[in-house]
């Protein structure tokens, strides 16, 4: 059913609660989601007739489609509109009052337009008392007072006034031979129960007023808040977005740097060697003579008592330009038989270029000096090849098995006061090969 018309209304200031489709006051109305109200018979009907539609209220590009499952019933709004002052429509009636007793008592009761049935008589009368009298005193007063059901509906105080309120005037005569004491007794009981029904119903109903006020405030908040949380997705979906892109490009880039650190590394190493070339070329001898400077002497010293480097070997040398290729290696903590009380030095035959040309196995006489800085006294020692010794025949790898001497100097004599073998941290070794039977 559309609203309420305008005529029985005793207000004028019906503006609030119109509705903007039948354009009458609010029957059951409902709230939408953007905060209008309808009737709820109108807005079905509207759902039901329209595709797509929207807030008839809201500007068309903002209001989103209206939804059924998100409209609630506004039951604020109904409240006041049902206490609201009307008046009877009907010709001829009188009657005014709320449109909550309106709807509930006085709608289906009007004089005007349908007579009331008085009720069967009771199986007695009270003695001087009409039939029809006791019949109005039956409907104006209950015998059972219990029928008075007290709820705290604001609808029940319509009936509690009809149903309380006093007889209409007799003459004096009447009433005295008319009224019992219990029925006076009782018209006084039920009016006190009325006033105190009125009191607490307008106390529930102010409370219950407040009520929706406050929870009409929470679901504005509420709807606010879900518009910002969805904003806020919106703008944490980007801000995702983003994060995977710059880490996608943050990764491309250590793959570059790993690439880039690999090339280095690649190219420190090609240095390294050629450092290590371009030094070996540097003391490189083609006399058959090889002077060894051994600097850092505590350091590798130590290193070859933990073992960390055990021996090292010298740059190579050469008989000639084209002759035998040579080397030393040294054990500064001793080597076999040496160890711990002698330094170990060795000769090794290297692979050399011109290899094919010379004469194997090696036979020079190979003699070993460490030096005096002092220049007073030199440690020498020499031997003699072995010639079936396979450290001296022609290399097979780069180069063959070290063969010298394992008990070269006692480890004791380096610390000799009286001579200077190891001086500013420093040792010198010389190595000579015979090569006077070479040319």
């Amino acid at each position: 059913m559309p609203g309420f018309p305008d005529k029985i209304f005793k207000s004028s200031n019906l503006q609030k609660f119109r509705c903007p489709i039948c354009q009458q006051v609010l029957r059951d109305p409902v709230q939408t989601e953007c905060g209008h109200r309808y009737c709820s018979s109108c807005i079905g009907g509207f759902l039901n007739t329209s595709a797509g539609p929207r807030c008839l209220v809201c500007p068309t590009e903002e209001c989103p489609f209206l939804d059924k499952d998100k409209m609630n019933k506004d039951r604020f709004a109904q409240r006041e509109i049902e206490n609201m002052e009307v008046k009877c429509p009907t010709t001829g009636c009188d009657w005014e009052g709320i449109l909550g007793q309106y709807l509930q008592i006085h709608k289906h009761h009007c004089p005007a337009t349908s007579d009331e049935r008085s009720p069967p008589p009771a199986p007695t009368q009270a003695a001087g008392v009409s039939r029809q009298d006791q019949t109005t005193r039956r409907q104006t007063f209950p015998d059972d007072a219990d029928s008075f059901t007290l709820t705290t509906n604001q609808h029940l105080m319509g009936p509690l006034r009809e149903a309380c309120a006093p007889p209409p005037p007799t003459p004096v005569e009447d009433r005295a031979s008319s009224a019992s004491n219990d029925e006076k007794n009782r018209v006084v009981r039920l009016q006190g129960q009325v006033a105190k029904m009125r009191k607490e119903t307008r106390d529930l109903v102010n409370a219950g007023e407040r009520l929706d006020t406050r929870m009409h405030a929470l679901g504005e908040g509420l709807t606010s808040s879900l518009r910002a949380t969805e904003r806020l997705s919106v703008q944490r979906e980007a801000y995702e977005r983003q994060h995977r892109q710059d880490r996608e490009i943050i990764e491309t880039l250590e793959r570059k740097v790993r690439s880039l650190e690999r090339i280095i590394a690649l190219k420190d190493v090609a240095l390294a060697e050629q450092d290590l070339r371009i030094q070996t070329l540097e003391l490189t001898s083609y006399d058959g003579i090889l002077t060894w400077k051994i600097p850092d002497f505590t350091r590798k010293r130590h290193d070859a008592i933990t073992g960390k480097t055990a021996s090292f070997y010298s740059p190579c040398f050469f008989t000639s330009r084209t002759g035998y290729k040579m080397g030393a290696r040294i054990y500064l903590n001793g080597d076999g038989m040496g160890k711990g009380s002698h330094i170990s030095l060795f000769f090794v035959l290297m692979r050399g270029h011109f290899d094919g040309l010379l004469r194997w196995p090696f036979k020079q006489k190979v003699t070993f000096m460490l030096l005096d800085q002092n220049n007073r006294e030199h440690e020498i020692d020499a031997f003699r090849p072995d010639p079936t010794s396979s450290s001296f025949q022609r290399p097979t790898s780069d180069m063959n098995i070290a063969s010298g001497c394992p008990l070269f100097v006692p480890l004791s004599q380096l610390e000799s006061s009286s001579h200077a073998y190891v001086r500013d941290d420093t040792m010198y070794l010389r190595v000579i090969v015979d090569t006077s039977d070479l040319n």
